[in-house]
């Protein structure tokens, strides 16, 4: 397996279709869409990480509160269904669609074995308000650290990751207690960071 996504997709067509998910997801929670300079350039540079990105297989998404990070990730988990579903993409690992899931249910997950082996198999996996969870659970008397498991199979594998957060790249180490995954997301993670003021 190659580092990068590169899908082979047209840039532009990427681009506007990014858009076209990101603003039917603000316009689906009733809200004004208003396309601002950030927004542009995030949705420019996702789309660039998509189609072009050769050496990341990771994007993370740090910023403050309700500035929109969730709502890329919904728009980027609708675009791969969308490409999945018009037979754009294909999956060999049995499992059509990516998976969106909040770090504090990833936390939960992690509980069942099966399904946490499954969630760290998703080809495509989406993870939002990573640093929300907490560092360690506790299950049939095993401790489980979650995130730390799961990012170092994923960084073995190649495996396309997405990740937004209210932490920045440079709090993860801190957080986890564990220079390690600070060097494995440095290696796996594009960053785009979003600075627009909250829509909230």
């Amino acid at each position: 397996m190659n580092r990068g996504l590169a899908l082979p997709i047209d840039n532009r067509e990427i681009k506007n279709a990014l858009y076209a998910f990101y603003k039917r997801e603000v316009e689906k929670r009733k809200n004004a869409f208003v396309l601002t300079e950030e927004i542009k350039r995030n949705l420019s540079d996702v789309g660039d990480f998509l189609t072009t990105e050769t050496r990341f297989y990771g994007l993370f998404l740090p910023g403050s509160i309700g500035n929109g990070k969730t709502t890329m990730l919904k728009a980027i988990r609708d675009l791969l269904v969308y490409l999945a579903d018009t037979n754009q993409i294909r999956y060999c690992e049995g499992d059509k669609y990516p998976r969106l899931i909040s770090a504090r249910d990833m936390a939960n997950v992690a509980k069942a074995p099966a399904d946490f082996r499954a969630l760290k198999d998703t080809r495509y996996l989406l993870i939002d308000d990573l640093c929300e969870e907490p560092t360690e659970v506790v299950s049939f008397g095993n401790c489980i650290y979650p995130f730390t498991e799961l990012i170092e199979y994923r960084y073995e594998n190649l495996l396309p990751t997405f990740i937004s957060s209210n932490f920045g790249a440079a709090d993860i180490s801190e957080k986890y207690g564990n220079q390690r995954i600070g060097d494995r997301m440095k290696e796996m993670f594009k960053i785009v960071s979003f600075k627009e003021e909250s829509f909230r």
